[in-house]
């Protein structure tokens, strides 16, 4: 039972619900741009602002896959972590390396820190807690409901919440494994749970389940670990993301011209693709000028083609867009020139437990003939859930039972306007419920790299002040200078400047000094 409310609702103009990168630059951008009566709050569960589960590791192993200098959180200065980088991580940084994750999950926790300090504490509030309800009130607000009992009230609320977890892939057999069970399970959910990698120094071999570039970090996490053993990789085509490389500039060639089916995109991508490296271009050139207009093109295709891109082309336009580092890369290239990795394409027909050990069968992709292998752990690396219906998550399953939102008609996330406002089970946009990130991937597609989400942060804060009755706020525009941020240029006099929050607290935000 949850406890009850010990002191009456705080009231804020804006409450952020999540607090990785998309929560946490809102949140920032917010205060940067309001007038001084805005007030925020960003509600995260986990105690670090901005880390989540991408930027909260603490291996110097896990690179982010966006070279330095795209990585940014204001797109309006898109030097920032460039220069924060140079002055807090390393000073020989350059544009095109591949900063470990740590470092940038540092630099979130410092721009809050900068907009608490130039906002003042009663601007920006960070509350570690967890939201489990919304409810609207008879004053025009929204009353959110939270874990520990504490209540907080906000004129506008934003979901963003993130990736949801993986669901657990279809493994024949598994069910009759789990009960009753005599040995530990051999089975893990999640991929960063300290639990899926405990013990690996003394295993022989592990099959991580998908391809993705989750499956490439637990790669790297496990050696880190001291597994020397196999890593088997198993994903129904077998196709692992592409190395980053450095390429040419290409122009865009998409217009609203041009093919509105899959197949007719596909055919002009080709084209291009042969035109580039008769000019001697790289391919990824020509799928990079593509990310400006990625939105754009998705939304000009009708329904039934979305869906047959999601059947059929969506693993391979994932590993050509959502690249490795160069490091990542040519490490697995390694391993796998030495057995130490093996790649697998097909899907599982049996699961089977036999003492400690799994056995697995599949059907090879190519030839259909059933294999298998015995493995000692098996780690769920596939892609993260995008079907709110599937979620256990205490705030999405009761803003569903209640008709306040629904699943968009793909289920890649939640419905929503233009704006990001949420749809109701009725088709009413709300004027206080949006979304950003990952739940918009359904009306965005790329909805999850920092370069896109910063730019989807960017316009919703536009929106957000537009009708929020903010009369003194900075003009959003990436042409202008004017919004600029000027203290986080220097080096802070306090090194590594972070927030250190007190559990269930949302008075306090102090600085410590790392």
């Amino acid at each position: 039972m949850e406890a009850r409310p010990k002191c009456p609702a705080q009231k804020f103009t804006f409450a952020v619900i999540g607090g990785g990168f998309t929560g946490t630059t809102l949140g920032v951008q917010l205060v940067r741009h309001t007038d001084p009566s805005c007030s925020v709050v960003v509600i995260e569960r986990m105690s670090l602002p901005g880390r989540g589960l991408a930027y909260g590791t603490g291996s110097d192993s896990h690179l982010l896959n966006v070279p330095a200098k795209d990585m940014s959180a204001f797109p309006e200065d898109q030097e920032h972590f460039l220069r924060w980088a140079k002055l807090n991580y390393d000073r020989d940084v350059e544009p095109c390396r591949f900063v470990p994750r740590k470092a940038y999950g540092r630099y979130l926790g410092a721009i809050l820190s900068e907009a608490v300090l130039s906002g003042g504490k009663r601007r920006l509030c960070w509350m570690r807690d967890e939201a489990r309800a919304l409810a609207p009130t008879r004053t025009g607000e929204i009353e959110i409901r939270l874990r520990s009992g504490t209540r907080v009230l906000a004129d506008k609320i934003v979901l963003a919440l993130g990736n949801f977890p993986s669901s657990d892939p279809s493994l024949p057999g598994r069910a009759l494994a789990n009960s009753p069970r005599s040995s530990p399970n051999p089975y893990f959910s999640n991929p960063w749970s300290d639990t899926s990698f405990e013990g690996v120094e003394h295993l022989g071999s592990i099959l991580l389940l998908g391809s993705g570039l989750s499956s490439l970090d637990v790669a790297v996490e496990l050696r880190h670990r001291g597994f020397a053993g196999t890593i088997h990789i198993l994903s129904r085509r077998g196709l692992l993301p592409q190395s980053h490389r450095w390429h040419g500039p290409w122009p865009n060639f998409w217009n609203e011209r041009s093919p509105k089916g899959v197949r007719g995109l596909l055919r002009l991508i080709r084209e291009q693709l042969n035109a580039a490296e008769q000019r001697g271009v790289d391919w990824r050139g020509v799928i990079n000028s593509l990310r400006p207009v990625t939105a754009q093109i998705w939304q000009s295709l009708p329904e039934a083609e979305k869906r047959r891109f999601l059947r059929h082309l969506q693993p391979y336009w994932d590993v050509h867009r959502h690249r490795a580092a160069p490091e990542i890369a040519q490490f697995v290239d390694e391993q796998r020139s030495h057995g130490k990795i093996q790649l697998h394409a097909g899907r599982i027909t049996s699961y089977r437990e036999n003492g400690s050990r799994v056995e697995i069968s599949y059907n090879q992709r190519k030839t259909v003939e059933e294999v298998g292998f015995v493995v000692d752990r098996i780690i769920n690396c596939t892609a993260p859930e995008t079907d709110c219906r599937r979620l256990q998550d205490p705030l999405m399953t009761a803003l569903l039972a209640e008709g306040r939102v629904r699943p968009d008609p793909l289920f890649l996330g939640l419905d929503s306007s233009v704006d990001g406002a949420l749809i109701d089970q009725h088709g009413i946009i709300s004027n206080s419920l949006y979304a950003v990130g990952s739940v918009r991937k359904g009306s965005l597609w790329e909805s999850t790299a920092v370069p896109e989400i910063r730019e989807q942060v960017y316009r919703l804060v536009q929106h957000l002040v537009s009708t929020s009755g903010q009369t003194h706020h900075i003009r959003l525009d990436p042409g202008r200078e004017e919004s600029r941020p000027t203290t986080m240029a220097r080096k802070s006099a306090l090194p590594n400047p972070e927030i250190s929050i007190e559990p269930m607290s949302i008075a306090r935000v102090d600085l410590e000094v790392g």
